[in-house]
Order: C-alpha cells, then sequence, then structure tokens
C-alpha cells in the first residue's frame, strides 16, 4: 500500500484546553535538547509568571491520551515549578505517525531570525534581573554571532574545555544530575557548586562584562580571574606587613 503524500494531508481540527501537564505524554525521540542551565532558567520564569506564556501543541491519540508534539520543555518546566494546569492547543484530528514527526520537526526549525542591531537596543534597555529573565546574555551586544562553526573546525584551533555545573543539594538530585554530565562530558574538566550560588557566579559575570566593558563571557571569565588574582597579592602582602603577634 502506498503511502499518503503530504498533499493528502486534511486540514487539522485543534481546541483550546487546560490540562494537567503531568498527564502528557512525551515522544520516546525528540531532538530539540535545552541546556541544564537553560531549562533552570525556564522553570524560574513560569514560577514569575505564575503560568506558561506560549501555549502546548499536542495530539490526542485513539485511546484519548495527549501527546505532545511541541513544548517538552515547557511541560517539564510547568511541572517543576507547580503548575495545576497549563493552556494546550489540542489537534483533535487522527494524526498519522509521519504527520506527528512532521508537526513536531516543523516547530523546532521554522522560526524567524533577530535583527542584531535591534536586540542589543532593547536587551541593553533592561535590568540586570530582566536581562536572566529573556535568556541572553551580553554577547548579544556584539551585533552578531561570532564566527561560524565551520571557521573554528578549519582554523584547528587547540583549546581546552570546561563545565562549570551549579546543582542541588538534595543528595539524591545531586547524584542524577552528576550522573547525566558524566555521561555527556567525555572530555570536559567538571567543576560543581551549590545551586544557590548560580545567582551570585552570573551577576559577578555581568558586573565583570559592563565594568570593563567586555562582551565574550570567556574572557569575562578570565578578567574575573586575574582580579581575584590581584586581590590575593594584595592579602598576602598586607598579611606580611602585619607584625608577629607577640
Amino acid at each position: 500500500m502506498a503511502s499518503t503524500s503530504i498533499v493528502d494531508w486534511k486540514s487539522l481540527d485543534v481546541e483550546a484546553r487546560q490540562v494537567d501537564p503531568k498527564t502528557l505524554r512525551r515522544r520516546e525521540k525528540n531532538a530539540h535538547y535545552m541546556a541544564p542551565a537553560m531549562f533552570k532558567r525556564l522553570v524560574e520564569n513560569v514560577k514569575i509568571d505564575g503560568r506558561l506564556t506560549t501555549t502546548v501543541l499536542v495530539c490526542q491519540d485513539k485511546d484519548g491520551s495527549l501527546e505532545i508534539l511541541s513544548g517538552h520543555h515547557r511541560t517539564a518546566a510547568a511541572i517543576e515549578a507547580g503548575l495545576p494546569l497549563i493552556d494546550a492547543l489540542v489537534i483533535t484530528s487522527h494524526l498519522s505517525e509521519k504527520r506527528k514527526v512532521a508537526i513536531q520537526l516543523s516547530h523546532n526549525s521554522i522560526n524567524g531570525e533577530d535583527d542584531q542591531s535591534l536586540l542589543a537596543q532593547l536587551y541593553v534597555s533592561l535590568d540586570i534581573d530582566a536581562k536572566k529573565f529573556s535568556g541572553l546574555d551580553d554577547s548579544v551586544l556584539s551585533g552578531d554571532k561570532g564566527p561560524g562553526a565551520a571557521a573554528l573546525g578549519g582554523a584547528n584551533i587547540k583549546y581546552d574545555e570546561l563545565l562549570f555545573a551549579f546543582l542541588p543539594e538534595d543528595r539524591v538530585q545531586f547524584e542524577v544530575e552528576m550522573d547525566a554530565i558524566a555521561k555527556r562530558a567525555k572530555r570536559f574538566r567538571i567543576h560543581a557548586a551549590p545551586q544557590s550560588r548560580f545567582d551570585d557566579f552570573f551577576d559577578t559575570i555581568v558586573r565583570t562584562k559592563q565594568g570593563l566593558n567586555i562582551v565574550n563571557s570567556g574572557i569575562a571569565l578570565a578578567a574575573m580571574a586575574r582580579l581575584a588574582g590581584e586581590r590575593l597579592d594584595q592579602l598576602e602582602a598586607e598579611a606580611e606587613d602585619k607584625p608577629d603577634a607577640a
């Protein structure tokens, strides 16, 4: 039997519903990945807003269950934030597996691009807390997205990789997160810190960038290390100048 062509796909029937995010079924394969730090930012934003501000797209299967097509991370963030209900757009038409995958991929890949100049203007108008909420960092002030992957690969650049992870202090969750990091990071040197210290770390990077007019976060970290070294030298000199206790 020949497969159905896309030209034979019928218009979709959809309806808006409020649903319990815990009842939504995740698709086994989801190519869209979100880094842990970005997911944490998403959860914090959801907590601040008290709801999801973007609708999750789901489809209703023959057994009546609801399967997520777009919004896996938003659904997980809603659960993490303790939302009892979220807004969902439910496709009630029967979907073939091929069409489910096509919809899923299209929502992840078809999107616009930012006007970098305007983006920088909008970003710089925000205070520190609002900048964190935006999910962006000061790299947007450079006006471009930096060198492409092909350019970096052709340059044969030698570099070291570091991974700074801010992990929950709960022992069980800590071990789960560390195990996940260990599986992903084959070449990283991993440095872990309490999750409660992340905001201080982030704010210090932002202050360093602003104070020294730095755009790149890596350079800002190097500057922070230099400043810390200078301060430690001062403390050592002060200790040497103090007379020995009698």
